[in-house]
């Protein structure tokens, strides 16, 4: 289908010719169950300062749709863009190896807002996530990693797009109009990486999911862009990747012969921190669950890290929580501490924990100079007490990637910790199972299962 196809019109005639049945239902059950847990934490994260600065300051004209867990409703673009920042307000959201990024932080918001303007079904909503994932991680492929290594926040440019072609299946644009909206979304796209540990991170969801929205809409209005702007001079992909390592050819790999929910797939997160380091975390928890800590008397902790990681990471001791979720050596003291790594431990007052800071002190860094190339996630942990080695292990993935998948009683007790943030405990568990039911819920019945309700009614 693609090969005579310049990449923008290639993806378009994609979006706009996907129909549910063409998705393997492998497929269609992971898109269920990427955009249950991007809800479960965008309920968490509606309670967080980020979300409530987004919707006291952007809805404020009334619209049709509902502000996750918070009262009052606004425009589908506004919608879209509080939601975003809820979803990645705790860095609680699923992540993709295509992407280097979150894939369901911008594309789920969108969808859910959009879908409620328009009534669209379950079946819709479920075919427009799977297009807007495969829309962002084809495009992640033509860019990474030099995309990626510059800077840029590829959960907001690459999502942007994702968003865009989601919303345009939503919409029922053509092939032409949806053309039209991959292009105007690809002028939207930014992010800059600078702005991580602040609550620009999570903005930067919610404008992808907004910038989604409304470039699809511009696009169904007849607003026109360029049928190249992703492979064309001065396109997305040159500008975007500056050392010519970008490929077109690499997004136009078969259509419908493998899914980018399936292949390389959603990696779930269980830890409200970057992603590179939940590998060595997951070992850190499994050296203490073996006894490996008790008191820090004594104790070393070597952590290997990749060299993705390494550029990422915080080098000064945090000020702030969100700054701590790109800290490492204070990720670590927490799971080696008291066996934790939840939202609790990224507050202000969590990361001067004196205990804390001190039993950092411990933890030696450095990159693994024999780590495979390519995977950011290897980590290789040694625990040494008075300079006897206790622990050694190393792990390629962390759990919640597909080749360490969470059962599915996981998946439940992630949502439900998440979800009881914001809405009482009946009503979260009510939409765990209006989300897991056999037919996808309609955009509508999610709206109504997270809305505020009055206080008077809380229970």
């Amino acid at each position: 289908m693609s090969g005579e196809l310049g990449l923008t019109r290639a993806l378009a005639r994609f979006v706009a010719g996907l129909h549910l049945d063409q998705i393997p239902a492998t497929a269609q059950a992971q898109a269920r169950q990427a955009m249950a847990d991007c809800i479960g934490g965008g309920l968490a994260g509606a309670t967080d300062a980020v979300a409530r600065i987004a919707a006291q300051t952007l809805a404020q004209a009334p619209g049709p749709c509902t502000l996750w867990a918070q009262a009052g409703q606004a425009t589908a673009r506004d919608a879209a863009l509080v939601n975003g920042c809820a979803a990645h307000a705790h860095a609680l959201d699923d992540t993709h190896e295509s992407l280097r990024g979150h894939p369901s932080a911008p594309i789920v918001p969108a969808v859910l807002a959009l879908g409620e303007a328009l009534d669209a079904d379950g079946a819709a909503l479920v075919t427009a996530y799977v297009a807007g994932v495969e829309v962002a991680g084809r495009l992640g492929r033509c860019v990474n990693d030099r995309h990626s290594q510059l800077g840029w926040h590829t959960t907001s440019t690459l999502g942007a797009v994702g968003a865009a072609a989601a919303c345009a299946l939503l919409l029922g644009l053509d092939e032409e109009r949806t053309c039209h909206a991959l292009g105007l979304a690809s002028s939207m796209a930014g992010g800059l990486r600078v702005n991580f540990g602040t609550m620009a991170k999570a903005l930067h969801a919610g404008l992808a999911a907004q910038h989604g929205v409304l470039a699809a809409q511009l696009a169904a209005g007849g607003m026109t862009a360029s049928a190249q702007a992703l492979e064309g001079h001065e396109g997305f992909l040159q500008l975007f990747c500056d050392d010519g390592s970008q490929s077109a050819a690499r997004g136009l790999r078969p259509f419908g012969q493998a899914w980018e929910v399936l292949e390389p797939g959603i990696v779930y997160k269980q830890y409200p921190t970057c992603s590179l380091m939940h590998a060595l975390v997951d070992l850190v928890l499994q050296a203490r669950q073996e006894g490996c800590f008790g008191t820090m008397d004594g104790v070393e902790i070597r952590g290997g890290i990749s060299q993705r990681l390494e550029t990422i990471r915080g080098k000064a001791w945090p000020q702030r929580g969100l700054e701590a979720k790109f800290h490492v050596e204070y990720c670590v003291a927490v799971a080696a501490l008291w066996g934790t790594q939840d939202v609790e431990d990224f507050s202000d007052a969590a990361v001067q924990r004196p205990e804390a800071r001190a039993c950092a002190g411990r933890v030696r860094l450095s990159m693994g100079e024999d780590f495979p190339a390519g995977n950011g996630d290897f980590a290789e942990l040694v625990v040494l007490r008075d300079g006897v080695e206790v622990f050694r292990q190393r792990q390629a993935k962390p759990r919640g990637h597909p080749s360490l998948p969470l059962t599915a009683a996981q998946h439940e007790a992630k949502f439900m910790h998440c979800a009881v943030q914001a809405l009482p405990k009946p009503r979260a568990a009510a939409l765990w199972q209006l989300l897991n039911a056999p037919q996808p819920a309609s955009a509508r019945a999610l709206a109504m299962a997270m809305a505020a309700l009055p206080a008077d009614t809380i229970v």
